[in-house]
């Protein structure tokens, strides 16, 4: 934005001055004559208006964010380069003279056809030009320089202009609000996590792809770099997924996975256990067998030199758990089982209070042959039971930071297949400690409380959040429970088809890398025909919503024994007010209140500069609600107009031809929404702003 010299209350009139002088200067060139694509507007340009339809993201996250030279502190606010582009060359973030900023999204920018997102920069005129290199990562550590040219022939000065024909794929050389496509083919990425921006500084220094000397407007200041508007996903993907292997005609089909303290994978498949070379990379290192024979049931990681191999239930080979070194591949699992047992799955598990921790094994290991968890010290020296019998089948389990046990039961049928128990880590603490004691003491069935009946439960994890989530055998997909809101969801992950698999079945673990908390999946044949991929994939937390409905909100703050007819009116129902304070239970669901306690407000009325203002607090993630903040000269009926809209979760957005001055900040996991009015009010000009909430379909 070095178009703006000052920052006095003279502003305006100085950015007119400027403005007028760039036309002259624009005026003076007689004529574009280099190889690449010319100016927005013209044939053969490949600018991208910020309105295209292509457009399915923007920016959510600054990760990186430092400043060069030569910007004032006005200009220096990281949040301006988030979301859509705009046409407000203020709006902006200025990387300053050598500055950089590192940009993340709601999912991963895949490989498409064309284009596949847009940088976005404020120049107003079409031939003054800011540079910025492009570069992008899988992984946010390890960058990829976009290919870049530039055939400007000599120095540029300060405000100078450039040929934008002679100028591809350095930050953005279009005039706002047009945004410069780039494409990951260019660099042979299928998908990647973040987008960095770099300054060019134009001193003559820099080289571009060809080392060819890359002339920028130089020097500027206070406000002296590349400014950034905005960068638009146009191909988005929830999950980055891998091929890693395909079943083989075996006997055997079971494959599990687990995750390193680094984000590696470590894989298990039909008997041959490997680990993942680099992070986001399909190669993978085989760790010796060492005679050991597995199916396996599951892989378990402690930390970066200690793992466990469940080698099966039994189905024909051995049983048993197994320790190995994920960081030494060429050390083989231990021969002889760390403890013998039948298992089909495991976790390390580690209190928050005990110094020792130890790996909880579920299996059919109970008295009567039937489904427990069983804890196993570190070094294998001493185990025992810590529940009693959960299940008549042995199925999913996991832990979460806290120390608390999840245990899904696997029945034929029944109620309570599929269900997941959490026993508190205070129990298993000290039915733990029992075990260590050689006085094993195991929890009843009864101490675990429900948590969510899934689909099916045969694989489960918690995640960073406290979220439940589950697959297996009874179904084709992934589904998670969010314990804080009641609400559930059932994900079907965006990766390439499977070619060949009519009956896909998914693997859920979760684990953090450099203190980022993701969910990642295996993905196979059920019946392990030959051929058929085997597909790793992965999403940052951040990536994986869980939306609410009204249904949820009343199950979780009702309870579900009382959702009847009978209780409807008084006590469930959208038009209730159990507490009595004046909402409606459908308005406290809208305004992020507890129906059961009146609250202070959570709508707020005033005003501002000779305007009505109206305050709320929204949810995006309450996803079935449409909000209208409507205004009128007297509340008659039919005399109310809307002013902004949100539906579905989607930012409140001003109606035409209605410019009133709206505001959303974040608090926590909602929205604070404030909107000022476009009409001053006087003694003699009355008017009113009212919110109106409906129920989407």
């Amino acid at each position: 934005m070095d178009s703006f010299p000052d920052t006095t209350p003279g502003l305006r009139t100085a950015r007119k001055d400027v403005l007028a002088a760039g036309l002259l200067l624009g005026l003076a060139v007689q004529g574009w004559a280099g190889p690449y694509a010319p100016a927005a507007g013209q044939a053969g340009s490949t600018a991208i208006h910020r309105t295209d339809t292509r457009f399915k993201a923007w920016a959510d996250r600054v990760t990186y964010y430092q400043v060069g030279t030569g910007c004032l502190p006005v200009w220096q606010d990281p949040s301006k380069a988030l979301g859509p582009a705009t046409d407000d060359p203020a709006h902006i973030t200025c990387l300053g003279t050598g500055g950089t900023i590192t940009l993340a999204f709601s999912g991963y920018i895949k490989n498409g056809p064309g284009a596949d997102f847009a940088v976005f920069e404020n120049s107003f005129l079409d031939d003054y030009i800011e540079h910025a290199w492009v570069e992008v990562s899988r992984d946010g550590v390890h960058f990829i320089r976009f290919p870049n040219h530039s055939l400007t022939p000599a120095a540029v000065g300060s405000f100078g202009v450039m040929d934008p024909t002679g100028v591809q794929g350095l930050g953005c050389k279009y005039r706002q609000p047009f945004g410069e496509p780039y494409d990951l083919a260019d660099v042979g990425l299928d998908s990647v996590s973040h987008v960095r921006l770099v300054d060019v500084v134009g001193d003559g220094t820099a080289r571009d792809s060809e080392n060819r000397v890359i002339h920028d407007p130089f020097p500027n200041a206070q406000s002296a770099g590349f400014d950034l508007d905005a960068i638009g996903v146009i191909h988005l993907e929830t999950w980055q997924t891998l091929t890693v292997g395909q079943m083989q005609g075996d006997a055997v089909n079971a494959t599990s996975f687990a995750h390193l303290p680094d984000g590696r994978f470590v894989l298990g498949l039909q008997g041959v256990l490997s680990v993942q070379n680099a992070w986001g990379s399909p190669g993978r290192t085989v760790i010796g067998p060492g005679g050991v024979e597995f199916d396996p049931s599951f892989l378990a990681v402690r930390d970066s030199t200690s793992a466990l191999l469940g080698a099966g239930g039994g189905f024909g080979g051995s049983t048993g758990v197994h320790g190995f070194n994920p960081g030494n591949p060429a050390q083989p699992p231990t021969t002889v089982p760390l403890a013998a047992m039948q298992n089909f799955s495991g976790v390390w598990w580690q209190s928050s209070v005990m110094p020792e921790g130890g790996w909880m094994i579920a299996g059919t290991n109970g008295p009567a042959g039937k489904n427990n968890v069983t804890f196993v010290s570190a070094d294998g020296t001493r185990s025992g039971p810590v529940t009693r019998e959960i299940s008549t089948f042995s199925s999913g389990i996991a832990t979460d930071a806290s120390g608390n046990l999840y245990a899904a039961l696997y029945e034929l049928s029944g109620t309570n297949s599929e269900v997941v128990l959490k026993f508190r880590a205070k129990d298993i603490e000290t039915a733990a400690a029992a075990v260590l004691k050689g006085t094993p003491n195991p929890i009843p069935k009864a101490a675990g409380a429900p948590v969510f009946q899934f689909d099916s439960a045969s694989s489960i994890a918690v995640d960073a959040a406290g979220r439940v989530w589950a697959s297996g055998f009874k179904t084709n997909q992934l589904q998670v429970y969010d314990p804080s809101t009641g609400a559930s969801r059932r994900l079907l992950p965006d990766h390439a088809p499977l070619a060949g698999v009519a009956d896909p079945l998914y693997q859920v673990q979760t684990f953090s890398r450099n203190g980022e908390p993701y969910v990642a999946f295996l993905v196979q044949d059920e019946a392990g025909t030959a051929g058929t991929p085997i597909l790793h994939g992965l999403a940052p937390l951040s990536h994986l919503t869980v939306p609410e409905t009204i249904a949820s909100w009343q199950a979780f703050h009702f309870g579900a024994a009382l959702l009847t007819p009978a209780n409807e009116s008084t006590l469930w129902g959208p038009q209730a007010d159990p507490d009595a304070d004046g909402r409606s239970n459908l308005l406290e669901y809208a305004l992020t209140s507890d129906p059961l306690a009146p609250d202070a407000g959570p709508l707020a009325t005033g005003q501002a500069s000779g305007r009505l203002t109206i305050t709320f607090s929204r949810n995006p993630l309450r996803q079935d609600l449409r909000y209208t903040v409507e205004a009128s000269p007297d509340q008659a009926p039919g005399h109310w107009s809307p002013l902004a809209v949100s539906e579905a979760g989607a930012a409140m957005t001003a109606v035409p031809p209605a410019l009133p001055l709206l505001t959303e900040t974040t608090a926590g996991a909602v929205l604070s929404v404030t909107l000022r009015d476009n009409v001053v009010i006087s003694s003699q000009l009355r008017h009113f702003l009212r919110l109106r909430v409906t129920l989407l379909p």
